[in-house]
Formats: C-alpha cells, structure tokens, sequence
C-alpha cells in the first residue's frame, strides 16, 4: 500500500514496487495515472475513511505486509513570526497523524503477519532551518514516530523504517523552478552536485521495505550527502 502514490515520489515508488512483482493499491485524493493500479480515494486525516479503506483493501487482496507513507504537502515557507497554528496543526495532521493511522490500521490487521512499513521524513528533520516551523517540526516528528513505532511493533514481527529525502525533483519542486526559484546555490552546497530524482528515492525505499530484513528504527537520509555538510 502506498499513500500519495499518485505522484512524486509515491508515484517512483509504485513504479518500483510493480517492477519487482508487487501488487500496489495506491492511498490518495486523485487516482494514480495507470488504471490498473488500484486507488482507494481517501484523507489520511479521516480516521474512519482510513478504516474502512484497509478493510476494503483486505478484502480484495486477502492482506496487505507493506506500507509506504508518501503522501504529504509543502509547507508555507514563511517566518515563524508570520506561521499560525493552523499552518503547523495541517502539517502535523497530514504528515504524521495521517501516517500513523494508516500504519496502525494496517498493523491492526496482520493477524501475525510480518510486515514492512516505510514512511517519509525529510532532512529538514536534522538541524534547524529558517522558515520551516510547520513543515520541519512534522517531519522530525515522522522520524520519532518511526522509531517509537519499530520498538513496540518489532515483537509482532514489523520493521518500521523511515526515508528522509533531500532535495528532489518532483512536480512540487518543478514548479517552484518555473515560478522563479534558483536551484543553484542548493546543488552548489550538496557533495553530489545535483538534486535527487525520484526514482533514487524508491530504491532506497524498496530496499527498506523488502531488502533489509534486520533493519528496524532507522531513517535514512537519501540527500546527496546534504546533512553530512556542516551549515
């Protein structure tokens, strides 16, 4: 199952994923471009549309042992001084209420199962960073909940692990590109010298998901070696 799999890096990821042979049923608010794929049309934030989306995605697949997180939204990107609490309340509902309640529906389920679940932090999760008190506060929270989430579960035989992506081209970055926004002096700070592609981050993902079995608690950076560069 992956959330905001209809574009982005949800989208790489289930062209990945249907590339090694699994079956993807897509979580999102539009459907995913390839028909075949199945899309359950639900907000991560409606508890009960959540529930009631994973029991329709057991019924018709039997069981469902994977989960990437991927849906979410750009924050405003603005001073903290100028941030309301709305701002940062729909940044913590979607990134990681939104998360957690479909990874414990899914967990809630398994009847013994083992399962693998990814979910989505960011590097705006290490250090601080200017006008990100919505969007970065969220995703550090995503990279405690990982953790939080691999020890009570790793019992139950579920691994529980978090990608952080860097700086990426996905549609949201590609039109911050073509409203004007320089990508050069980010490219200039990182080691490899240029923005991630999607792609690269569904690798990284599906070798959490499926690889690396003795994996648990941890989340990854995938920047291009963004975080390693002192600020």
């Amino acid at each position: 199952m992956v959330t905001g799999g209809a574009s982005g890096i949800g989208l790489a990821v289930v062209d990945d994923l249907r590339r090694r042979g699994h079956a993807v049923t897509v979580f999102d608010l539009t459907p995913h471009p390839d028909a075949d794929v199945p899309t359950e049309t639900v907000d991560v934030t409606d508890e009960s549309a959540v529930s009631q989306a994973v029991d329709a995605v057991m019924a018709r697949q039997g069981r469902v042992n994977g989960l990437v997180a991927s849906h979410g939204i750009r924050g405003r990107f603005v001073p903290a001084m100028e941030m309301t609490l709305d701002d940062v309340r729909r940044q913590f509902d979607i990134h990681v209420l939104g998360a957690f309640v479909v990874a414990r529906e899914i967990v809630r389920r398994l009847d013994g199962e083992p399962a693998s679940l990814v979910l989505i932090s960011s590097t705006t999760a290490y250090g601080g960073w200017s006008h990100q008190v919505d969007y970065g506060l969220a995703k550090a929270a995503v990279r405690q909940l990982t953790q939080n989430l691999a020890i009570e579960w790793a019992p139950m035989g579920v691994r529980v692990n978090a990608v952080a992506p860097g700086h990426t081209r996905t549609p949201m970055v590609e039109d911050l590109i073509a409203n004007g926004y320089d990508i050069r002096e980010t490219e200039k700070r990182m080691p490899l010298g240029r923005l991630a592609q999607p792609s690269e981050m569904a690798v990284t993902i599906a070798h959490l998901l499926d690889e690396a079995t003795f994996v648990t608690g941890q989340c990854v950076a995938v920047d291009g070696g963004w975080t390693t560069v002192g600020r």
